[in-house]
């Protein structure tokens, strides 16, 4: 189902007439290199392995008046040569519609995700309505989203998957309101929720239906070179099944982007729950802290170092596995939208069996730009002129 979106969602953005308000562009990566640890394990595993790896992405958007069109979409594959390694295969469609102006308007997004790795192999479509109306400068919005997600993971009990995946349909509702000032907006909602699972007792006979309320606050500010934008909720969580506590956690969200001179500041946190097929646990509760500096060392190189944690904390339960990474990179610009990237990579963690497990990534890539739909100049006769795909 998403090879298929995929391709047609491509091939209709290609293929539709071009408009003035149309904008296209898309990128491929080709790339290549050495995992020591591919499958993250505490050394006594199947070892390292090369690796070949595709990454591609396109955006296609159309405005016509008060109507907007828009199509996201990325995939990629890795390819190890252990032939003990399995190929780890992601894909992602969004598809955005949008009906009206600033002052009311109406939009529905579409998503279709689907992950196959070793260890996780996942499947969600998404489809979401949202209306949005503005009087001054109060903004006050509503969301109705329904979704069918499937899940299967390996664990430190069972180190194969399930027989079979944990399918479950959610519906959820998040009304909400917000104060805008200029580039500042603060505001407040409530996400109301119920999860509903294809069968009443998973495998390991716990029932897994359960209703959240999680009320939000929120708040961004937006400039050229400078960006912040937070939230802070907190989860409450009613599960069907005894053995589960009902859950009680504050999450958060927040980003920092930060440009001054020729250096560039993204930094990042967040805590958020995520479905989980342990059997002892409702959910994970995930936690990150990312940073990343980079430098525009010409003007064709750029260099950046980025450093990462991550834990993932199973409820109900004693595990908890922790993650410590540290990446330095550099990509230098070929001109013609062809673009050369070497990247190292190192990370440190703890599994949720207790035992250390690291990995050193070396990789190398090229990446080509397409933008098809963007105008640029002559230089011989000064005359406008329209991108290539090819």
């Amino acid at each position: 189902m998403l090879r298929k979106a995929l391709v047609c969602g491509i091939l209709l953005a290609l293929l539709r007439p071009v408009w003035g308000a149309d904008e296209l562009a898309a990128s491929l990566r080709l790339r290549g290199g050495f995992d020591s640890n591919p499958q993250f394990s505490n050394g006594t595993g199947i070892g390292g392995s090369a690796f070949i790896a595709t990454d591609a992405s396109l955006v296609a958007a159309h405005k016509d008046g008060d109507i907007g069109l828009g199509l996201a979409a990325e995939a990629s594959r890795t390819q190890y040569a252990n032939p003990d390694v399995v190929s780890a295969l992601n894909g992602k469609v969004i598809i955005r519609g949008m009906l009206g102006g600033d002052d009311l308007n109406l939009s529905s997004v579409t998503t279709i995700s689907d992950v196959s790795t070793y260890n996780l192999r996942s499947s969600d479509l998404i489809q979401s309505v949202k209306g949005e109306a503005k009087i001054s400068s109060f903004k006050m919005f509503v969301t109705a989203e329904g979704a069918r997600s499937s899940l299967n993971q390996t664990n430190a009990i069972f180190q194969d998957f399930l027989p079979e995946a944990q399918q479950y349909l959610r519906g959820t509702v998040i009304p909400g309101i917000a104060y805008v000032h200029g580039k500042f907006e603060v505001g407040t909602s409530v996400n109301v929720s119920v999860r509903r699972y294809a069968r009443e007792f998973d495998v390991f006979g716990y029932r897994r239906d359960n209703e959240r309320v999680q009320p939000f606050v929120f708040a961004k500010y937006a400039d050229k070179d400078f960006s912040v934008a937070g939230s802070l909720s907190q989860l409450r969580g009613t599960w069907h099944d005894p053995d589960f506590s009902d859950v009680r956690a504050l999450l958060y969200d927040g980003k920092l982007h930060w440009k001054r001179d020729a250096f560039t500041l993204d930094l990042a946190a967040w805590r958020r729950a995520n479905e989980t097929t342990f059997p002892i646990s409702p959910i994970t509760i995930d936690a990150a802290f990312t940073g990343k500096l980079s430098w525009a060392a010409s003007a064709n190189l750029t260099l950046s170092a980025a450093a990462g944690y991550a834990t993932t904390r199973y409820l109900d339960s004693p595990f908890e596995a922790t993650t410590r990474s540290i990446a330095f990179g550099g990509v230098y610009d070929l001109g013609n939208d062809y673009a050369l990237g070497l990247d190292l990579t190192y990370a440190q963690g703890v599994l949720i069996s207790g035992d250390n497990a690291n990995a050193l990534i070396l990789s190398s890539s090229i990446t080509r730009k397409f933008t098809p739909l963007a105008q640029g100049t002559d230089s011989k006769t000064g005359t406008k002129t329209f991108g290539k795909l090819l």
